[in-house]
């Protein structure tokens, strides 16, 4: 396959976007993968390629986060090991699934998170402290049902994430937006490090991509610690309404 320096530079770009808007709701894949298909890259590398891709530029968003003191540490461990578990078990059942069922279930679901974010989500307020039960039951329940979304499915997760934190664990926009980050990461490196022993990365994109994705996530997290109240609230409801654009299209005319 003969890349050219133009498609070089798309990728670049794309990719960049993706990143940008991945480390501050989540949905890039729903960017990256089409640009991967648009490419030509085989298909059976393009999960892999997107997985080390949004891997290593989301590594230099959560040393930021991290960085910043963004991670609530005690509370979102809960998730991290959940959402390990809970995709392991997701994606045991993804082929018992149909495709269509869960595009028709995600038509359904997406409007309502909508309308729980026009609610809640643009004015939220820390609705006093949660006991040290409350935030472990709560955390692990949301990391291991959206875990087992990412497993069997995996499209807006982060953005999932983002919105279960601020409802139920009462995060901050800037919290939520970090600690959804992290999460995510977890489970991305492992499924990472299944597709690099698979040999399943379509390197001569992915280095290209990987520049692309670092300076996307580097700028987005930025714009996250300084003006999370501005930004995140937009870019949630537009990775929502291009996941729901997604499963229309795919459902009814793919």
């Amino acid at each position: 396959m003969e890349i050219e320096l133009w498609q070089y530079f798309s990728v670049f770009l794309l990719i960049g976007f993706a990143g940008f808007i991945d480390s501050i709701a989540g949905g890039g894949g729903l960017i990256a993968v089409p640009t991967y298909l648009a490419l030509g890259v085989p298909t059976e590398l393009i999960l892999g390629t997107n997985k080390c891709v949004s891997s290593s530029g989301t590594t230099f968003a959560v040393y930021r986060y991290i960085k910043s003191g963004s991670i609530l540490w005690q509370t979102v461990i809960y998730a991290i090991v959940a959402a390990l578990v809970g995709s392991a078990i997701g994606a045991s059942l993804s082929v018992y699934l149909s495709r269509s069922v869960i595009f028709t279930l995600l038509l359904v679901v997406i409007p309502l998170l909508l309308y729980l974010q026009a609610q809640h989500m643009g004015s939220l307020k820390i609705k006093g402290e949660l006991t040290r039960q409350q935030i472990a039951i709560r955390s692990s329940l949301a990391g291991f049902f959206i875990g087992g979304y990412d497993g069997l499915f995996g499209p807006g997760t982060g953005t999932f994430l983002l919105l279960a934190f601020m409802l139920f664990l009462h995060m901050s926009t800037k919290e939520a937006s970090a600690n959804a980050r992290i999460v995510n990461y977890a489970s991305n490196i492992s499924a990472f490090i299944y597709f690099l022993y698979q040999g399943r990365i379509f390197w001569p994109i992915a280095l290209v991509a990987i520049a692309g994705a670092i300076c996307g996530n580097w700028l987005g997290s930025g714009l996250v610690i300084n003006k999370a109240d501005k930004v995140v609230v937009p870019v949630f409801r537009f990775v929502l309404m291009l996941l729901m654009l997604k499963c229309g299209y795919d459902l009814f005319l793919a």
